[in-house]
């Protein structure tokens, strides 16, 4: 198993994959390595049975893990196992009739437009009002992973033609993506007035009070201190929250999926159309006016 997970990341590698996707799957592989070892199981693919992988994942639950981490490890395991298979480094795939768990219909915390008002109206007393602002309006308006968010440099920005260059997004795959008046004017001001790089290689658009790049955790703590500030629950103003919200506002005034998928850099329109499930009142509302029963 070892070896197969070393020639996997391998793979991942050379397909330029984020280290978040490789620390994803590492974690994974400490925790199959350790229920393996705990109950004494094969630690070669031959020895392994879908048997022993539904244990797995029984296990993980037994451990405390809720279904959507439960989801992501069979994930990463069957990624592993089909790619040594297709890849001839095993003769038998265990993993072949593994079943993904079923994850609960739940909606998950969606920035709203009135959220991302009250958080504008809280970031005017904050340190760094026009950053904290900019910051705000950019995630509401594109939809930004974080970890895009934070790769934003000032050459990024095309105010003449809307848009703004996406970097770092999964695969390492650059996009552009159209962005708003009123954004555009909100970094202008930060950029104009407020932004101050510790150095002049310092080519980040956001950047902490030192003058250094914002990271992660630093976007995180700003969004959990301002959602507190405005009295919001910390997962309704979560970064991926705003990336739910941009979809469902997207959708709600009139865009279509397929433009969606390419803001979002989706690899697939499945992936995008799971934020359809975020709009039930439109859907009832829509209902109401082509309802079939009703118009018999």
């Amino acid at each position: 198993m070892d070896q197969l997970w070393e020639q996997f990341f391998y793979h991942l590698r050379v397909q330029r994959r984020s280290a978040a996707t490789l620390s994803f799957y590492s974690v994974t592989r400490q925790k199959l390595a350790k229920y393996l070892e705990r109950e004494g199981l094969p630690q070669e693919v031959p020895g392994l049975s879908i048997t022993h992988l539904r244990s797995f994942v029984m296990w993980l639950g037994e451990e405390g893990l809720k279904p959507g981490g439960q989801h992501a490890h069979v994930r990463a395991v069957k990624a592993l196992l089909n790619w040594s298979h297709r890849e001839e480094l095993i003769g038998v795939n265990p993993a072949q009739r593994l079943a993904l768990p079923p994850l609960p219909r739940q909606r998950l915390p969606t920035v709203t437009h009135d959220h991302t008002q009250r958080l504008l109206t809280t970031a005017k007393a904050s340190d760094q009002p026009l950053r904290d602002a900019a910051m705000l309006m950019l995630l509401f308006d594109t939809g930004l992973r974080v970890s895009e968010l934070i790769h934003v440099t000032t050459g990024d920005l095309e105010p003449a033609q809307g848009l703004i260059r996406v970097r770092g997004g999964k695969g390492d795959k650059d996009r552009t993506v159209p962005v708003g008046t009123r954004t555009l004017n909100a970094w202008s001001a930060y950029q104009r007035r407020e932004r101050r790089p510790r150095s002049p290689h310092v080519d980040a658009l956001l950047l902490s009070h030192r003058g250094e790049p914002l990271t992660r955790s630093g976007v995180g703590i700003r969004l959990a201190s301002l959602a507190r500030q405005a009295e919001l629950p910390r997962a309704a103003a979560a970064p991926h929250a705003f990336r739910r919200g941009f979809a469902v506002e997207f959708l709600r005034n009139g865009g279509d999926v397929f433009t969606l998928q390419q803001i979002l850099g989706h690899a697939t329109l499945e992936m995008t159309r799971r934020y359809v499930n975020f709009l039930d009142e439109d859907l009832k509302a829509a209902h109401l006016r082509f309802s079939p029963g009703d118009r018999l």
